[in-house]
């Protein structure tokens, strides 16, 4: 039994420009500021397979937003607490194509004949599938293609910000430190052709199924990142690193 261990890597993960507000404040030192966030991700998937897994993903952009909440404990040192719903996964490398000479009945996902339908997958950067090969010896040609892995999650970080203390127009923060991250969709998307006896297109159309069951509920990541600030306006970078398995399939070949 070959074992697939998938990890995700958010790159930028909150790449953020927001206004800062300062909700309360006691003494010169210490005071609490609230900042909404919103942005954009970049993700991909990775694993302990190697070369297989990695080249079987690319990665994929999303958005991101929420709200987080910071105690600054002096003018230098500050702890951060936030929730956010961002958009990972990453872009499918392949493609998949269904074949039959007998026109199945209803949808894509009508039953087929086994003994007259084939079932292709290629993967790689340059998969693909030409249809003009095919529907000359089938009647019903379906090409999936633009696969993705969509995951939406729920990030909750909590991080220690270190404010340095330098003489420059703009402010520069280091920050680091843990993330829960709740899973709370999984699908796979893709755009579908369509062809029915040899030259007639049927039309593109968007494909969407859950996958939810095979990826863990929660998992655990370290983010680290620099934000620079300005008045009330803060960009901040970050990179996560997910040090759990997300992974809930334990046969490589379950679907």
């Amino acid at each position: 039994m070959r074992r697939t261990n998938l990890f995700t890597l958010v790159i930028g993960g909150l790449l953020l420009m927001a206004p800062t507000f300062v909700s309360a404040q006691s003494g010169n030192d210490s005071k609490w500021t609230i900042t909404p966030r919103a942005g954009m991700t970049i993700s991909t998937i990775t694993g302990d397979d190697g070369k297989d897994v990695d080249d079987a993903y690319g990665s994929r952009a999303g958005f991101g937003g929420g709200v987080e909440a910071e105690y600054h404990f002096n003018k230098t040192l500050g702890l951060s607490l936030g929730a956010f719903y961002t958009m990972q996964g990453a872009k499918i490398n392949g493609e998949m194509l269904t074949a039959s000479k007998n026109t199945p009945s209803g949808s894509y996902y009508s039953e087929y004949d086994a003994n007259n339908t084939i079932f292709l997958t290629r993967e790689g950067k340059d998969a693909h599938f030409n249809i003009a090969d095919y529907i000359s010896d089938y009647s019903y040609v379906a090409r999936m293609h633009n696969l993705k892995a969509a995951l939406g999650y729920i990030n909750i970080p909590l991080m220690l910000n270190v404010h340095l203390p330098l003489n420059i127009p703009v402010g520069i923060t280091v920050k680091a430190g843990a993330q829960m991250d709740i899973l709370v969709s999984a699908k796979a998307k893709g755009d579908v052709q369509t062809y029915y006896d040899g030259d007639y297109d049927y039309g593109s159309s968007s494909y969407s199924n859950s996958i939810k069951g095979g990826f863990k509920d929660f998992s655990f990541t370290i983010p680290a990142g620099l934000a620079v600030s300005c008045k009330n306006i803060e960009l901040d970078a970050r990179y996560l690193w997910n040090v759990t398995d997300i992974n809930d399939v334990s046969d490589y070949n379950e679907p």
